[in-house]
């Protein structure tokens, strides 16, 4: 839960500012309109340093979530009392901040609150998807086997993702060296060097001052370049946060080459796998694609699922709304066998296991055409440094002849 600070006026024009505790925004809007309040304006009221930095060290993992999943649908599974599995997954917890929260959780239930009411409450540890899925079994009251179905998913999803982080470590320490290494020549090897040329009289050639301008930036305004790429980051960072600036990285991400795939990939994977755990559960198919369009991480998938929702809710089958190139005519043409035979989640399930398989693939084809280029690029790199370097030997020593 999250406290937001708001303004509003009453039907008779009074303004009224306070706090609100909900989940989002959006949230708190809702009921602040209920209390028959015109509201203005809600934002998310800033935390203390404190607070900040508690949840930076006792953050939550992916891997704990699915720690904590399992054991709670095994014991769900067993026969014990909800508020009771809970109490021991808090007493068995070493993570301070999910410690804290089961405790909140099994206090809530003990309360009169549904298990998914309680998760609402830490929407940070708590994807709003996880939340759903346990509204959904609650509902229909087979909340132990859509935890086991979690449990199961989210395994899955764990395996899938540190196969990719796995895949990309060593891309990623390669070129981590090569930056340290070029800062390093740059900063210490090449002044010592260059300074053999300092009492020539003759010009020296294009690529030594080219050297020797790049090394006397990196002496003398090291702190330039790191006040310009901080600020570069942050300003980046910060314009992706716009709806435009999100959306034009999100399609320059996905155009380029075998990154691109990648994404995309990746992406469908996560779409298949959890909208097959939402109609699997039970969730009617509007709310299955909401829910999996509010968390897909790519602003094209996300807009294009945004307009599938609303072709369905026409009455369009969601097979004839899922547009290629960007979605494949093969999910096209699965889900629509889905639909005929009432096995939409078996056939999302299925695409799951295809599109992870090609993105296994697409993994090791990126390792492998990223080890040419980083050789590419760090041949040029020693090679431009040996030109630079040898080429005002070779002139002097002609000139002294």
């Amino acid at each position: 839960m999250a406290i937001f600070i708001y303004k509003a006026k009453t039907l008779d024009g009074e303004d009224q500012n306070g706090e609100i505790e909900t989940a989002d925004s959006r949230s708190a809007a809702i009921i602040l309109r209920k209390k028959g309040l015109v509201v203005t304006s809600v934002i998310l009221k800033p935390q203390k340093l404190g607070y900040t930095l508690e949840k930076i060290f006792n953050r939550v993992s992916f891997s704990e979530l699915v720690n904590v999943t399992r054991q709670l649908s095994t014991m769900i599974s067993a026969g014990l009392v909800l508020s009771e599995a809970i109490d021991i997954l808090e007493e068995q917890e070493n993570n301070k901040g999910l410690k804290k929260a089961l405790g909140e959780i099994s206090d809530g239930i003990k309360g009169g609150l549904t298990l998914a009411q309680a998760l609402g409450r830490h929407p940070d540890i708590f994807p709003a998807v996880y939340i759903n899925l346990v509204k959904s079994g609650e509902s229909s009251g087979t909340l132990d086997k859509v935890l086991l179905k979690m449990a199961d998913n989210l395994e899955k999803e764990r395996e899938f993702r540190s196969k990719i982080k796995g895949a990309l470590i060593y891309p990623m320490v390669v070129i981590c060296m090569m930056i340290a290494v070029m800062v390093l020549m740059m900063t210490f090897v090449v002044p010592k060097l260059i300074s053999l040329y300092s009492e020539a009289t003759v010009q020296l050639p294009l690529p030594t001052r080219i050297l020797i301008g790049m090394s006397y930036l990196f002496t003398n305004f090291w702190w330039l370049i790191i006040l310009i790429v901080v600020l570069l980051y942050f300003s980046l960072k910060r314009w992706s946060k716009t709806v435009s600036g999100r959306d034009i990285l999100d399609r320059i991400y996905l155009k380029i080459p075998i990154i691109g795939k990648l994404i995309s990939q990746v992406t469908l994977t996560n779409f298949c796998r959890t909208f097959g755990l939402l109609i699997s559960s039970g969730l009617p198919l509007l709310d299955a694609i909401n829910i999996v369009s509010d968390i897909t991480g790519n602003s094209v998938f996300k807009k294009a699922l945004k307009e599938s929702y609303l072709g369905v809710e026409r009455g369009l089958t969601f097979s004839s709304l899922l547009p290629p190139p960007l979605f494949p005519t093969l999910i096209g043409q699965m889900v629509k066998v889905g639909e005929e035979t009432g096995k939409v989640d078996e056939i999302f399930f299925k695409l799951a296991e295809y599109f992870e398989s090609e993105s296994d693939h697409l993994v090791k084809n990126l390792t492998v055409a990223i080890e040419p280029i980083i050789l590419i690029i760090l041949g040029l790199a020693v090679g431009f440094l040996v030109i630079s370097i040898i080429l005002p030997i070779y002139t002097l020593t002609t000139l002294a002849t």
